[in-house]
C-alpha cells in the first residue's frame, strides 16, 4: 500500500470516517451557567426546522484528523475493506497531510457557506480551534467539520448530545466557548445528556445516545431517525423524557443499516412538504407518523440521497440551501414554491457531510 491517497481513495476513506467514527464522553452532565437568566425569559428560542434562522454554527476543517475503525464505522454498511485498510494505515494523520488538495478546497466551500449565511444576515458561528493537547488525546482521531451531530437546540434550550461516535466527541470542547456565550446571552437553558464512560460497548442500545443529524424538530413533534449506528432507543426515551414536560412528542423514525441519519435521507423546507429517500426508511411514508400521511412528499432516489441531496438548511419556510450539484431535487424543490439558493458544496459532500450536516442553528424567530 502507498503512503499517499489519490481524489477518489481520500473521498471514500474520509467520508466514511466522518460518518461513521466511534466516541467517548467527555461532556459535563450539567452545563448550564448559574449566572444565566432564567428560562422564563430567554430572548431566543428554536422552534422548528422551518422559522426564519438567526444564529448558526458552520463547521471548518482546520486540524481534521483521521480516526482508527471502531464498532460503529466496522458495522457501516458501507465501508469496504479497502476503506478499512486505507484508515488503519492513516490514522491520526492531518487530512490536510494526506490530502491537501481536496482540504483547500473543502476549507474553501465552507467558507462560502459561512459568508453566504452572513449575507442573508444570520450570524455565523465557528467552533474554536482544537489545541495538541486534546487533539492527540484518545480517541484518535478530531473532525470539526460537522457540527450538526454534537448538539441539540430545541425549544428554550442547548443540549449536549451522547454521541455514538468517538471522534466527535472531542467537539463538545470546541463548540464549549461559542454555546456558553450564546447561553449567556440568551438565557438559553445550557444541560448535557449522561455521560457515557470510554469502555461502553457501542452496539448497546440501552445506553443513551443521540446524534443531531437524526433529529428533526416539527414544532411539538420530533422526529429521531434509528438505524444503530447514530441514536440509540435510549437515547430517544431519554429525549422524551426530557421534554415531555414541555409538551413534546418524540417519534423514531427506523432506518435501514444502509444509513447513518435521517438527514441523510430526509428534509423538510416548509410545515406540509417533504423530501425523501422513502427505501432508507422501513415503512416508507408510513415509517414516519400519521401526522404527516397526507404531505406532499417528493421523493430522491438512493443515489441522490447517497451524495446528500437530501441535505440542506431552512433559512426561512420554504427558503433553503442547496448543493448546486442536485440539479433534479432543486428542480423539485423550485417547482414546489421553495426558494432553492445553491452553492457548491460538492467537495464537502463527498467527505461525508452535505450543508445540513455542516451547520447547526443556535437559534430561530420564534
Amino acid at each position: 500500500m502507498t503512503n499517499s491517497l489519490n481524489r477518489r481513495d481520500f473521498f471514500k476513506l474520509s467520508g466514511g470516517a466522518a460518518a461513521v467514527a466511534g466516541v467517548a464522553a467527555i461532556a459535563p452532565t450539567a452545563l448550564a451557567n448559574p449566572t444565566t437568566k432564567s428560562l422564563s425569559s430567554a430572548t431566543e428560542t428554536m422552534p422548528n426546522e422551518w422559522a426564519p434562522l438567526k444564529k448558526i454554527f458552520v463547521g471548518h476543517t482546520n486540524k481534521l484528523t483521521l480516526p482508527k475503525p471502531d464498532w460503529v464505522f466496522n458495522n457501516y454498511a458501507g465501508t469496504s475493506d479497502e476503506i478499512k485498510a486505507m484508515l488503519v494505515e492513516h490514522a491520526g494523520k492531518l487530512g490536510s497531510d494526506v490530502a491537501p488538495e481536496i482540504f483547500n478546497v473543502a476549507a474553501e466551500q465552507q467558507d462560502a457557506l459561512a459568508e453566504l449565511l452572513t449575507q442573508h444576515g444570520i450570524e455565523v458561528v465557528r467552533p474554536d480551534l482544537m489545541d495538541e493537547v486534546d487533539r492527540q488525546f484518545n480517541p484518535v482521531g478530531y473532525v470539526d467539520t460537522y457540527p450538526r451531530d454534537p448538539v441539540l437546540a430545541v425549544d428554550d434550550e442547548l443540549i449536549n448530545l451522547t454521541l455514538r461516535k468517538p471522534i466527535m466527541r472531542k467537539c463538545h470542547i470546541t463548540m464549549a466557548g461559542p454555546i456558553r456565550a450564546q447561553a449567556d446571552r440568551t438565557g438559553q437553558r445550557w444541560t448535557s445528556m449522561p455521560v457515557l464512560s470510554f469502555n461502553a460497548d457501542l452496539s448497546d442500545e440501552t445506553i443513551p445516545m443521540l446524534e443531531g443529524g437524526d433529529i428533526f424538530v416539527l414544532g411539538k413533534d420530533i422526529l429521531v431517525g434509528r438505524s444503530g449506528l447514530g441514536s440509540s432507543y435510549a437515547g430517544i426515551e431519554w429525549l422524551q423524557k426530557h421534554l415531555e414536560p414541555k409538551g413534546y412528542r418524540v417519534h423514531t423514525i427506523e432506518l435501514t443499516s444502509e444509513w447513518v441519519h435521517l438527514d441523510c435521507v430526509f428534509s423538510t423546507p416548509r410545515e406540509g412538504l417533504a423530501m425523501c429517500c422513502l427505501e432508507g426508511v422501513k415503512g416508507g411514508i408510513k415509517g414516519f407518523p400519521e401526522f404527516m400521511h397526507n404531505w406532499t412528499w417528493l421523493t430522491a432516489t438512493k443515489k441522490e440521497a447517497k451524495a446528500l441531496g437530501c441535505n440542506g438548511v431552512c433559512l426561512a419556510p420554504s427558503k433553503v440551501v442547496m448543493d448546486s450539484s442536485h440539479t433534479r431535487i432543486n428542480k423539485m424543490l423550485r417547482d414546489n414554491g421553495v426558494e432553492v439558493i445553491e452553492i457548491d458544496f460538492s467537495v464537502c459532500s463527498q467527505m461525508g457531510g452535505g450543508i445540513r450536516c455542516s451547520t447547526h442553528p443556535l437559534a430561530r424567530q420564534a
